[in-house]
């Protein structure tokens, strides 16, 4: 894999990050279910943890039996079953994308110096009308060279008719 398309796929992977940073901004549902399950402090977590109220009462709490406080099988595990799907709309996603993307493209053109197809049409217009000024100076060109040619044949004529007037003159 070449370093450009490394530098693509970076790029790629930022830009679904910030949409789905955006998304879950924009997602008040959402946003509220992930503010329950993971805690704004460590802290706050583990007291959640080991106290028998912890407030997450639609998730699953697995446990192996061992009676110790601080044991690895007191954490939750949270199953993608007990989560709520369907806020999560593909459809309303993929919107907001192309409206982030709308309203994004003019900065984005901007600052990566991308072309448009306006800017593919000035350029093929551009193209069209110097391959026609080109086509003239070729034209152009063409008869002055002919033109040439006949000034050098006509120039040349006189110049044998001066040698043989000169000839004459100096043979008399």
């Amino acid at each position: 894999m070449e370093a450009i398309e490394a530098v693509a796929i970076i790029i790629l992977i930022i830009a679904i990050l910030i949409l789905v940073y955006y998304y879950l901004l924009n997602s008040p549902e959402t946003a509220q279910k992930l503010r329950n399950i993971v805690p704004r402090t460590a802290d706050a977590h583990l007291n959640e943890v080991l106290s028998s109220n912890s407030g997450y009462d639609g998730l699953t709490k697995e446990s192996s039996g061992e009676s110790s406080s601080g044991s690895m099988s007191k954490r939750i595990k949270v199953k993608l079953n007990d989560i709520d799907m369907s806020s999560l709309n593909t459809d309303a996603f993929s919107h907001k994308i192309d409206a982030f993307l709308d309203d994004k493209s003019d900065q984005l053109i901007k600052e990566w110096s991308l072309a448009t197809t306006s800017d593919l049409n000035d350029l093929e217009s551009k193209f069209s009308e110097t391959a026609g000024h080109v086509d003239t100076l070729e034209k152009s060109f063409d008869e002055f060279k002919k033109s040439s040619e006949e000034f050098q044949k006509v120039t040349e004529e006189k110049l044998e008719d001066l040698d043989k007037r000169i000839e004459s003159l100096e043979n008399k």
